[in-house]
């Protein structure tokens, strides 16, 4: 068996999509849920199609597609290959540490389906993870006797606000993510998954009598 590692020097801190191709192609929920099944953190392992696929609890030819999109996209790399039994073994890692999308691509559509197509596969993304993680009993559900509580957190809630405290709300919400989007190290972590919703609905407000 031989092994060999390639240069982390193709990872950056923060990847913007700033182009409909790229948008696009993410418009799929399974290629999303793969880029989120990758471990973060500085010490996590590369993964082969064989591990993603067990975590995602999918079928591992089914993947192979995917994968080579995501690469030819320059969103994963093969970080190690080594030779088993006469076989090359690739291991992947993304190539970021945040993906973000830029505002401005959205300028670029000639309609808002290309936002909607991926604003969708991000849900559905989100989605069948969570229902992969819950099958495979990784996600605590309830409280503990004692120590911390680590169990699921959902909220759900519809209420009506002025234009500057929604503002003021997602600021807040996106503030607080960012910064808590980083990874610690060392024994005892936890894969933590973090999702935030929110958009106001424009709708015709009853005319005053």
């Amino acid at each position: 068996m031989m092994e060999a590692s390639l240069s982390e020097s193709v990872v950056v801190d923060v990847r913007r999509i700033t182009d409909l191709e790229t948008l696009r192609m993410l418009a799929d929920p399974l290629r999303l849920s793969i880029l989120a099944a990758f471990p973060s953190g500085e010490q996590a392992d590369p993964l082969t199609v064989k591990e993603l696929a067990e975590r995602l609890g999918e079928n591992q030819t089914k993947l192979y597609r995917h994968i080579k999109q995501l690469e030819e996209a320059n969103l994963i790399y093969v970080a190690q290959t080594r030779v088993v039994s006469g076989i090359i073994e690739k291991r992947y890692r993304p190539t970021y540490r945040k993906l973000t999308i830029e505002n401005d691509v959205f300028n670029l559509a000639q309609d808002s389906e290309d936002f909607s197509d991926t604003t969708l596969a991000l849900l559905e993304s989100a989605r069948d993870r969570l229902r992969a993680d819950l099958r495979a009993g990784r996600v605590p559900l309830d409280p503990p006797a004692y120590g911390p509580d680590l169990s699921l957190q959902i909220s759900s809630v519809r209420v009506n606000m002025t234009p500057e405290r929604y503002v003021r709300v997602r600021t807040a919400i996106t503030e607080l993510i960012e910064q808590e989007a980083h990874s610690d190290e060392g024994p005892g972590v936890l894969p933590v998954v973090m999702h935030a919703l929110l958009y106001p609905t424009l709708e015709e407000q009853p005319k005053a009598p």
